[in-house]
């Protein structure tokens, strides 16, 4: 009972792991261990001896061709081949090359390792050329650029072994072969000339290579001191070139282990290569499954164990879940007040209980919060319509209308009551509080319209609107409050000298990521720094006030709460000069049905 109770409080996953662990993992991985074991020492004695054979073979194969190639070795004192290295002229050279040619025909013909040698080569330090394959030419180097020349030229006593091609055409059958070289001296100096170069190919060894793969994966294949592949089979490398390096560095031939293969490598005597075997792990030791038997009896053992313990969980946790699942049914039923116990069970079923309780509490203070922000959108409305009837403008306006017709002047009349419907047209609409943008560009140039005729002596106005943002949505009535305060506030407290007029200006464009921006800006009277920043201030804290700033915070709270943080108002004003009114709100276009 002790130490159920300590369990009790134990992590649920933490339960699991150990239970799991102390019944199934430590058997099956005590038998894993134990046949990964057998397996790989059976595995790196047969590795080991089949690279020790192919070790012997390849390095007889090598030692044979290379000496086969060594023999050519004895014609460096060919009298042909020093006077065409020795040719002054071009026409010496040509006929001296053709007489090289002609001793390399003798030599295939007398030597038994025909099958083996791809081309001989005589190469002058002057930079002249003759090839069985490639003819005469000339180096696109000097002779001294070439390292293997040099190396040959340091030491010209001896027969140089090279395990990779020296390109002296960069032709194709240049790419896959060695080189057995040695120097050409002259007949009367005994100096060093040239050098007869022997192209063996690499096919026969690759070819006992592939055979000799320690796995269907695996791969032998031979490497000089410097790490270089000299001899490969085709395939992705097994190993990385820091791996090989780490090879060549151990103090002995022998077996190394790495993270992915098991590697055997020795050295051949005839040249001072490295031969290496590897093959992946993964391949090499399928000899655990000589007890897959074993392994799937304790499994099913431990399987068996695992059911018994999640019946015992499965009891332990269902209790507790089926409770929450009642209270979470009358939460979805409305009932938002419902009281959450306090669990005293396992730490996950108490972190959901508690999780489910602040997931309540959070839902109740975000309806809470939509109510009010409903409230405060319903109230904004209303104030904004209060306004757009405002009775002063309306008489005014009539009035206007009433001196045109006195006046005779019928067409004024007729266009001022026009441009009164108009407005009140679309601001007394209802069942629609977001419209076209096209629709409130209308219904603020009626506005301007009417006051322009009010005030025609100090007031011009202009509207340039995209094209591409007239189908966009846009909250109805924004624009008419801002254009109002400006001439309210703005122009009409400006002296104008004779004249001279306020101007109201309306921009609006789209940008590259998909917002509108509207600028309304006046040349009215402006304000100071200090007046700017205390607006701007009632304008962001949401308050609306009698007074200029009224209409702004109005537009800021609505487009707050149609666009959420998605929208930006901005405004600057200076001292005579005006004022400027900016927003930008993202550019969405809907399909509206006429208006």
């Amino acid at each position: 009972m002790q130490i159920l109770r300590h369990i009790k409080h134990i992590p649920l996953q933490r339960v699991i792991a150990l239970l799991f662990l102390l019944f199934s993992l430590l058997p099956t991985l005590l038998i894993i261990g134990f046949a990964y074991r057998v397996a790989a020492k059976e595995v790196e004695a047969r590795v080991q001896t089949q690279v020790e054979q192919t070790a012997q073979h390849v390095d007889a194969e090598l030692n044979m061709v290379i000496k086969e190639a060594a023999r050519l070795m004895n014609y460096t004192s060919s009298y042909t081949i020093s006077n065409f290295l020795n040719s002054k002229s071009e026409e010496a050279r040509y006929k001296n090359a053709r007489a090289v040619g002609e001793v390399f025909d003798i030599i295939r013909q007398t030597q038994s390792s025909n099958s083996y040698v791809l081309d001989m080569s005589v190469v002058g330090i002057d930079g002249h050329c003759f090839s069985e394959r490639n003819g005469y030419f000339v180096l696109k180097h000097p002779f001294s650029s070439y390292q293997q020349f040099a190396a040959v030229a340091a030491r010209p006593r001896i027969v140089h072994v090279l395990g990779v091609s020296v390109p002296l055409r960069d032709r194709d059958w240049e790419k896959n072969a060695l080189t057995v070289s040695s120097a050409v001296f002259k007949i009367s100096t005994n100096e060093v000339c040239g050098i007869l170069l022997v192209t063996v190919s690499k096919n026969f060894v690759e070819d006992t290579l592939e055979r000799a793969k320690p796995s269907p994966s695996g791969q032998t294949f031979v490497v000089d001191n410097d790490g270089t592949n000299l001899f490969s089979p085709k395939g992705t490398a097994v190993l990385s070139s820091g791996e090989i390096r780490e090879i060549l560095n151990a103090p002995d031939n022998g077996l190394l282990k790495t993270k992915t293969a098991l590697v055997v490598h020795r050295t051949l005597p005839s040249t001072g290569w490295t031969i290496i075997s590897a093959a992946p792990n993964a391949e090499i030791f399928r000899a655990v499954y000589q007890l897959r038997l074993i392994a799937l009896s304790m499994f099913l053992v431990s399987l068996l164990l695992l059911l018994l313990i999640n019946t015992f969980l499965s009891r332990y946790i269902v209790r507790p879940i089926l409770r929450l699942k009642s209270l979470m049914q009358s939460a979805t039923s409305g009932n938002l007040d419902i009281e959450i116990p306090q669990m005293n069970e396992q730490v996950e079923i108490m972190a959901l209980y508690q999780s489910f309780d602040a997931m309540l509490t959070e839902i109740k203070n975000l309806l809470s919060r939509i109510v009010t922000e409903q409230n405060n959108l319903k109230k904004s409305e209303l104030r904004t319509l209060q306004s757009q009837i405002n009775p002063h403008f309306l008489y005014n306006t009539l009035d206007s209308a009433v001196w045109a017709a006195e006046g005779n002047n019928t067409s004024e009349a007729i266009d001022l009551i026009t441009s009164l419907s108009s407005f009140y047209r679309l601001t007394l609409r209802s069942g629609m509080d977001v419209v076209p943008f096209d629709t409130e560009v209308h219904h603020v140039s009626y506005y301007l319209h009417i006051m322009q005729k009010r005030y025609q002596d100090i007031l011009e106005y202009s509207i340039d609107v995209a094209p591409d943002t007239l189908g966009a949505r846009f909250p109805k009535i924004i624009l008419q409050p801002i254009v109002e305060n400006a001439i309210y506030h703005g122009i009409k407290n400006k002296r104008y000298a004779q004249g001279e007029k306020g101007r109201i200006e309306i921009v609006a464009r789209s940008d590259a990521n998909g917002f509108l921006e509207i600028t309304v800006s006046d040349t009215g009277i402006g304000m100071n720094e200090e007046e700017t920043r205390i607006l701007r201030e009632k304008i962001q804290e949401g308050v609306p006030q009698s007074g200029q700033s009224y209409g702004l915070i109005n537009v800021n709270l609505r487009l707050r709460l149609m666009f959420g943080e998605q929208y930006t108002l901005w405004l600057t004003s200076y001292p005579g000069r005006g004022t400027t009114i900016k927003i930008r709100v993202p550019l969405i276009k809907e399909d509206f049905d006429e208006l």
